[in-house]
């Protein structure tokens, strides 16, 4: 048994459900002692001490999980909450390490808490392992601040005795940033949650959605990149060829007000529904509504090395999913294995008629299940990351007693 403490730099109860609420959870249902760190969000200013209080026996995807959450002490105002944590981070995670035994970190922070995590690891000789699955510096909207993170990316990533990417464009990155041992585990899916389901009528009339209409779905964060302006405006030549169209976009983001502006200058506010986020549990309701499901992202850098995880929950749910040809993706599901229905951007409208036009809907849909239960799930992540935690715990020991 370990006692594996993951830690990040978002808050762990606002966040949307993402691989630390998996990963933390399934390590305790391996047998495990599961701890978290996280940088609590108090959103408008409050003085309240249960906000940094920590949480014992914490679950939000699997029931029988137990998590232990440690809450990174703070000044709750927005933004100076941040700055604290950053100056409060050290001691603090030193003091968790220590007080919980803990055999291995797994990182998922860079800026706030990665540096204070790598030199309290450091002084106690405890393995610290980063989950990379972004760059960091590329998704900073405040220019000012771009290369003082990567500088923070660059120092780093050296450091770390284990750097796990979720694709191999990822790991040629964490590679050229000056990692020494890195590896690829790609994201997972939990086939028992993400599953196809009957079409949710009550939903349905919630939202407004009439029996007729056809219904798309855009899932997950709403960046500028991900690409809805550019089928919110091609909605009119949709609705020519589909008079019952209607897109669903189920998420929210920094860019959500822009696409509802984009929605009312095209005159289509009809034809478009924002839900904002909804519970991860709740997903599948909401994927039952749809016919299809997209992601139109935009092939930037910041996009083109990904393999986004609502692709492995989308195709779990039974439907097609188009598509733009990241490289991450693409390894993930190459094209010649008809998985994802790849398209560019430019032609997205087009092949959404063609495939709501089409007979093989279910087929498509069938075939993806198939394809993710086989090849991604939770579990085999897990385990992947247990064994690498294993070996790193076992050279440890060996370097002790040379």
């Amino acid at each position: 048994m370990m006692n594996i403490l993951i830690i990040h730099e978002v808050d762990w109860l606002k966040k949307v459900t993402y691989e630390i609420h998996h990963l933390s959870e399934m390590f305790s249902l391996y047998g495990h002692k599961s701890f978290a760190i996280d940088v609590p969000d108090p959103g408008k200013a409050t003085f309240s001490e249960t906000i940094t209080q920590p949480i014992y026996n914490y679950h939000r995807v699997y029931d029988k999980a137990s998590v232990t959450l440690f809450r990174t002490p703070i000044i709750p105002i927005k933004g100076l909450h941040r700055i604290s944590a950053y100056l409060n981070s050290y001691r603090f995670i030193k003091k968790i390490l220590k007080e919980n035994d803990i055999d291995v970190v797994l990182l998922f922070g860079v800026v706030t808490n990665g540096k204070a995590t790598v030199r309290a690891c450091k002084e106690l000789k405890i393995p610290v392992v980063h989950r990379t699955l972004d760059i960091i510096h590329e998704l900073v909207r405040e220019k000012f601040l771009i290369g003082f993170v990567y500088n923070i990316e660059k120092t780093i990533y050296p450091q770390f005795d284990e750097v796990l990417c979720q694709t191999p464009f990822m790991k040629s990155w964490v590679d050229e940033m000056g990692a020494k041992n890195s590896d690829v585990i790609a994201q997972g899916v939990d086939s028992t949650i993400m599953k196809p389901l009957p079409v949710d009528l009550e939903l349905k009339g919630k939202l407004g959605i009439n029996a007729k209409d056809i219904v798309i779905m855009y899932l997950g964060t709403v960046y500028s990149f991900s690409g809805l302006d550019a089928i919110i405006e091609k909605i009119p030549q949709i609705v020519k060829e589909i008079p019952e169209f209607k897109l669903l976009v189920v998420g929210g983001g920094p860019d959500l007000s822009s696409f509802k502006q984009n929605a009312k200058d095209n005159h289509v506010e009809d034809k478009v529904i924002f839900t904002g986020f909804v519970p991860y549990l709740e997903v599948p309701r909401y994927c039952s509504l749809a016919s299809i499901f997209i992601n139109p992202f935009r092939i930037i850098d910041v996009t083109n090395r990904l393999s986004p995880v609502k692709i492995f929950d989308l195709l779990s749910c039974g439907k097609p999913v188009i598509a733009t040809p990241l490289k991450g993706l693409l390894h993930d599901f190459p094209q010649n294995n008809n998985i994802l229905i790849y398209s560019q951007l430019e032609d997205f409208h087009r092949n959404i008629i063609s495939l709501l036009k089409s007979d093989m809907l279910e087929d498509i849909g069938k075939r993806g299940r198939e394809y993710v239960e086989k090849n991604f799930t939770w579990k085999k992540v897990t385990e992947r990351m247990i064994d690498d935690f294993s070996h790193l715990l076992e050279k440890k020991k060996t370097n002790l007693t040379d």
